[in-house]
Formats: structure tokens, sequence, C-alpha cells
């Protein structure tokens, strides 16, 4: 177990040299979150037990941790087909052990990111109640790990060196169009619906918002039921088009 345990903190250690992926899911979207949150005075308006800051920082967490699901994801399948996958075969480890520090990166490597954005938004103005903070962090949680296959469909697609920053990028235009960063209206709010991230930011702010969207001018209401097929949908092209990629590798091999 304590071989196990070693190669798990090797592999969270190699976070450190990956100073972008950092940048894009911690730096950014604690920038984010004082920019549009914590330093505007709409901030300490009341939402429901909270406030509009804490709305804004569930956003920038969900956004952080999609981010680092998708910089694991992409990175794992860029470290198998550069060799390193035949190089960990050579060595004693068993196939388990590999399962679970690889695991135990993803996870961390998504969760670490929300939880500094929630960090941040504690020691500022974000006020909400002790059972929505436990239950959006969760949320936060549960809801970016599908876009570790919106990552992996990437480096399937296009196995380049930079395939991982590239997808990490996307999600910067996948959240402005999923009301994510800032409030949207008319009809780019009428596409954004429809986008990745809409469904799966409307479950994160739920226990805060209840399924309310900020806009320009007022509030939309959307239902449960909508963000639970939205982000169930998604995850099934995520999936489908990573076996899809999966099984054309495997036949030109």
């Amino acid at each position: 177990m304590s071989t196990t345990l070693k190669f798990a903190g090797h592999e969270l250690l190699r976070l450190r040299r990956d100073m972008t992926t950092l940048f894009f899911s911690i730096g950014m979207p604690i920038f984010f979150y004082l920019l549009f949150g914590a330093m505007q005075e709409y901030g300490d308006q009341e939402m429901n037990g909270g406030n509009v800051s804490a709305f804004v920082m569930l956003g920038m967490a969900f956004y952080a941790g999609v981010v680092g699901a998708v910089g694991a994801a992409g990175s794992a399948v860029t470290d198998s087909r550069s060799g390193w996958g035949r190089q960990l075969a050579l060595t004693p480890l068993r196939p388990w052990q590999l399962a679970f520090a690889t695991t135990l990166s993803i996870t961390v490597r998504a969760v670490l990111p929300i939880a500094a954005v929630f960090i941040v938004g504690g020691l500022t103005k974000s006020h909400m109640q002790v059972d929505q903070w436990i239950l959006s962090f969760i949320a936060c949680a549960l809801c970016a790990i599908p876009f570790g296959f919106y990552g992996l469909a990437w480096t399937l697609l296009i196995p380049k060196e930079n395939t991982v920053a590239i997808a990490t990028a996307s999600i910067v235009i996948l959240a402005f169009a999923g009301n994510v960063f800032m409030p949207l209206s008319g009809s780019l709010l009428q596409v954004g619906r429809f986008t990745p991230m809409y469904g799966a930011v409307t479950l994160v702010r739920w226990p805060l918002a209840e399924g309310a969207q900020l806009l320009d001018q007022g509030l939309l209401f959307d239902p449960m039921w909508y963000a639970w097929v939205s982000i169930a949908i998604w995850t099934a092209i995520f999936v489908g088009f990573c076996l899809l990629m999966s099984k054309r590798d495997k036949g030109r091999s």
C-alpha cells in the first residue's frame, strides 16, 4: 500500500510542472470570482438564504472543476500515447495500483480547484447557509466529472501534445455560452440553454438559486428536470464520442 501511495503522490507532484493547467483551473476562476462577484456592489444582494456573490462563486467553482477534469483526463491519454504507460508496465506496480493512482490524481485535480474557489469565497463576502455550502460543493464536484469525457474526446480526436491546452481553453467559450460567467439575454440565452454547461451549472447553483438564472434584467427560472436532461444528454454525447473514437483507433491498429 505504501508503494501505491508513493506513486500516487508522484502523480500529484507532476501537477506542479503544469503551470498552464494550474492557471486555468485555479488562478483564472478565482480572479473572475473576485472581479464579477466579491468586488461588485450587487454581490451583497440577498438570494434565498445567500447572496449574489455566492451565486457568482458557484459558477466560477464549477468552471474550475471542469477545467481540472478536462486537463486530468486529457493528460492521462497523452501519457498513454507517449509511451509512459508502457514504461509503467515494466515496473512492479500492479494494474489496480496504477488505476488507483490515476483515479486519485484525476479526482484531486478536479476537486482541488473547486475547493480553492470555495475557500476564497468563504474568506470574502460569499454568504450561504451551511447546508447550501455542502450540497453545492458536492454538486459541483459531481457535475464536473462528466466533462472529463469532453477532455478525453479532444485527445482521441486530435492526439497532439497541445490538445489538452486547446480543450482547456475551449471551456472558456462553453462557460460564457452556458451563462456561467455573466448574465445572458435574448438570442444568446436561447442558444446557450442548449450548450453543455448550462444544465450542469444550474444543478450546481440549485441549493442556492433553486433554478434561478440571472439575466441582464430580472430572473429566469428553469425546472430541475431540464438541468438533469441537459447534463444527461451531453454526458451521453461525450461518452458515445469517446467510444466511437476508441473503436476507430482500434480499427486502424
